[in-house]
């Protein structure tokens, strides 16, 4: 019996052990069963993929000053940040408007207003996605494959290359990480229904 209990604590021990290490890599970028949980909501309605996603419209953040203007190209700032490298990002829903409709992913942004901050950060967050990942989907891009139907892309941004820069604004740089279904394929960019059926087949046999 002794022997028997030892062997279970080891290989729970063994577990726990795995377990921390993944969390300890992806230094809060969305783990495995995350990524396969946002693949099986793909092109469901906004409702049904927070529910999915572990939230409600409740969550949504509709007093935010950009959420008129994000809204209507179908995203939706959550209220909800989300700590990435001990920083934390704002979440935001995506949701395509036009055919096929429905969740499409989730992207996560940071503003900085220090630049070596700002690229130690966005350094961290290449250096895990490689960890993870392995190469990008295209040499010289800094666009991952994440899982089987998404795609991990982090972008990286200074204000005042933005065409409507304005010197008063709080931040200088814009760093994001955004998880989104695959829309291009060894170099082909699908349909809109190429794409939903990739997604339908890949659900289908996950069932």
């Amino acid at each position: 019996m002794l022997r028997k209990i030892l062997a279970v604590c080891a290989a729970l021990m063994l577990v726990l052990s795995a377990c921390g290490d993944e969390e300890t890599v992806a230094g809060g970028m969305l783990s495995r069963d995350e990524i396969e949980r946002m693949e099986s909501l793909y092109f469901t309605d906004r409702e049904t993929a927070l529910e999915g996603l572990g939230f409600s419209e409740k969550d949504i953040d509709s007093d935010s000053e950009d959420y008129l203007q994000l809204s209507s190209a179908g995203a939706y700032p959550l209220k909800k940040g989300r700590s990435i490298g001990g920083r934390i990002y704002r979440q935001i829903v995506n949701t395509s408007i036009v055919a096929p409709e429905g969740f499409i992913g989730i992207r996560l942004y940071a503003l900085f207003d220090d630049q070596q901050e700002a690229e130690s950060a966005r350094d961290a967050l290449l250096d895990v996605a490689a960890e993870l990942y392995g190469e990008p989907v295209y040499p010289g891009t800094e666009r991952w494959m994440a899982g089987e139907l998404t795609e991990l892309a982090i972008s990286f941004f200074r204000a005042e290359d933005a065409a409507n820069f304005d010197p008063s604004w709080d931040y200088r740089y814009s760093l994001e990480v955004e998880y989104k279904v695959q829309s291009v394929v060894d170099g082909k960019k699908l349909t809109g229904e190429e794409i939903a059926e990739r997604v339908r087949n890949t659900q289908e046999k996950r069932k």
